[in-house]
């Protein structure tokens, strides 16, 4: 979890000084920032960052991203 430092975004000059993004993940895998769905004037730059591995089926994550300009 701590590879969420890690992540560059560019954000659309025109959106919003701040912007939040909700994720749910669920499923037995490994996830990466390609992973993520990002909304209209948001860009991850770093798609290959590995995020964290869910093992268990029954797991689901829950996350919100706090994105700043």
């Amino acid at each position: 979890m701590l590879n969420f430092k890690t992540l560059r975004f560019n954000v659309d000059e025109r959106g919003e000084n701040i912007q939040r993004v909700s994720q749910r993940f669920k499923g037995v895998g490994t996830y990466t920032s390609s992973n993520i769905k990002l909304p209209g004037g948001i860009e991850l730059l770093n798609e290959d960052v590995y995020l964290f591995e869910i093992t268990d089926p029954s797991v689901e994550l829950n996350i919100e991203v706090r994105v700043e300009k």
